[in-house]
């Protein structure tokens, strides 16, 4: 139970693969374009990384967030604050979904899947 995030783990990758409406919206800023980045490499480290690394860059990006996924950045981090204490809130729908939103959007709007292999941004 280390991590929100193992648990998540196949909801991010089927957010961040799925097609989404963020097309249209405008590019997340750069802070949080690179928070996300580096949040997407710490979780497929081996052994996973602490809640609390993990707190760390979700915080930059929970204020970085574009206007349309703030809420959804807070709950995320939110859950990742409560896990240790309430592990059933690994299949909490509301939580799934901001954390797919958010992934959605940092996937997309931060162009992951255009970047070349540790290109950064």
């Amino acid at each position: 139970m280390r991590t929100l995030a193992a648990g998540l783990l196949l909801t991010v990758v089927a957010a961040a693969c799925s097609g989404s409406s963020t097309a249209d919206l405008p590019r997340p800023s750069r802070q949080f374009c690179e928070a996300a980045n580096e949040y997407e490499t710490l979780i497929e480290q081996a052994p996973p990384p602490s809640i609390a690394d993990q707190i760390e860059l979700l915080e930059e990006i929970a204020a970085n967030a574009p206007k349309g996924i703030r809420r959804d950045a807070n709950t995320f981090l939110d859950a990742l604050r409560r896990v240790e204490d309430d592990p059933s809130i690994r299949d909490d729908p509301e939580i799934l979904a901001a954390v797919e939103n958010v992934n959605r959007r940092a996937a997309n709007g931060c162009d992951f899947y255009k970047q070349s292999p540790r290109s950064g941004l």
